[in-house]
């Protein structure tokens, strides 16, 4: 496969200033009482635990019948952990469009269709950021055409105990990543409605000394240092000298492969996450953690309502909804991404991708900001992100008027 991949290594990007993902606990309120409207019923029996999400769904890749004679259709807009484990099992993919709210193009998917000769085995289907998708018709275009649908909600609120409202009840399989979403080293989970289909997933305990080094890594990502209150009134200066000096934006190559990435690590492919990540998500609060993400999310709207070149993707959320993080579309990646990243913002972006003719994948590749919204964030990181973004995206370019 074709891949466009942006290598930041000439850039020199320092470590980020802030956590992408929580890295502290965060003690439940007595004042609120846990919600359970949304939450399952079913046993241990309909769950498998993996070290990551893409672990997970290559399980479900596996338990669907893909394998060298058969297609995966995936979202154009993807990371690539979503397509290694069908490369590690030398499936085909072919890539659907999607519309700028990153819902399926369902027209563009029955042309796509009608164009594929081999047999396809499963659909991968994506609710992004934690805005949960109504894939009910795409549940049944799967089903009249007996393709495996497989639910990722590796960016929603999905655990062994609470499910966001609406996710996960179309798929034959549901993949999540509650790491994502709680101050845990590892975890990645596989869900059936029906348990049988997991009678044969199998996964191995973590080692001791395993659990002992993903307990040091949480106790170290929560020492990270944070800004300090006068490092917003440095922004500028620092800015100024930035833009002062020639840019080095990194290299923007194609690549072909048809391996697996540097993220897909063999070896953890069975490999069951720690004990104590489980433990971690098992035992926060639910509330409190999706109070706080709205909080931080509304906060980015708020301070990006009024700043020239960019656009918050989901300027509104939907009642109830867990966010994962806060995408903004920003019009100048270069020189704006960069700057950012020098400053120490943390962002995520995928900015690594395998090439299709969708136009919404191709422009989110380089200008959708991943930006954390998780529910450890103080005021005062907040405070120090939105203001560096702000400035940022005000400060002027050098040669543009």
């Amino acid at each position: 496969m074709k891949f466009f991949r942006f290598d930041p290594s000439p850039c020199a990007y320092p470590k980020p200033r802030v956590s992408l993902l929580p890295n502290a606990p965060v003690l439940p309120s007595p004042l609120r009482r846990r919600s359970r409207a949304s939450e399952h019923r079913q046993t241990a029996r309909h769950f498998r635990h993996f070290t990551r999400g893409r672990y997970a769904l290559g399980e479900a890749y596996q338990l669907v019948g893909l394998d060298p004679r058969g297609v995966l259709l995936a979202p154009a807009y993807h990371c690539v952990t979503m397509l290694d484990p069908a490369l590690a099992l030398g499936a085909r993919i072919h890539l659907y469009p999607l519309k700028a709210d990153l819902s399926p193009d369902q027209v563009a998917l029955d042309e796509l269709l009608s164009r594929i000769r081999e047999p396809v085995k499963a659909l991968l289907a994506t609710h992004y950021f934690g805005i949960v998708q109504d894939f009910s018709r795409l549940r049944e275009w799967c089903e009249d055409r007996q393709i495996a649908l497989i639910e990722d909600c590796s960016h929603v609120l999905f655990t062994e105990n609470y499910g966001a409202a609406g996710s996960g009840i179309h798929g034959r399989f549901v993949v999540s990543s509650p790491y994502k979403f709680f101050p845990c080293d590892d975890g990645g989970l596989l869900y059936a409605s029906d348990a049988h289909l997991l009678d044969t997933a199998h996964t191995r305990p973590a080692t001791l000394v395993e659990e002992f080094r993903g307990i040091k890594h949480v106790m170290e990502r929560s020492r990270d240092t944070r800004p300090a209150a006068g490092d917003i009134a440095l922004i500028d200066s620092r800015l100024d000298l930035m833009s002062a000096n020639p840019a080095v934006f990194g290299n923007d190559e194609i690549i072909e492969r048809s391996a697996p990435s540097s993220l897909f690590a063999g070896g953890a492919v069975a490999k069951a996450s720690l004990r104590s990540s489980r433990f971690v998500v098992a035992h926060s609060s639910v509330d409190e953690n999706i109070q706080r993400r709205r909080e931080n999310y509304q906060h980015w709207v708020r301070a990006t309502a009024g700043v020239p070149n960019c656009q918050a993707l989901f300027p509104v959320l939907p009642a109830d909804c867990a966010p994962y993080m806060f995408p903004l579309h920003i019009d100048r990646p270069d020189p704006h991404f960069h700057w950012l990243k020098h400053l120490g913002v943390p962002i995520w972006r995928w900015d690594e991708m395998a090439d299709s003719s969708c136009g919404i994948a191709r422009d989110y590749r380089l200008h959708l900001l991943h930006l954390p919204c998780h529910q450890a964030l103080t005021n005062g990181q907040m405070d120090w992100m939105t203001a560096a973004l702000d400035k940022t995206l005000r400060h002027a370019i050098k040669g543009v008027h």
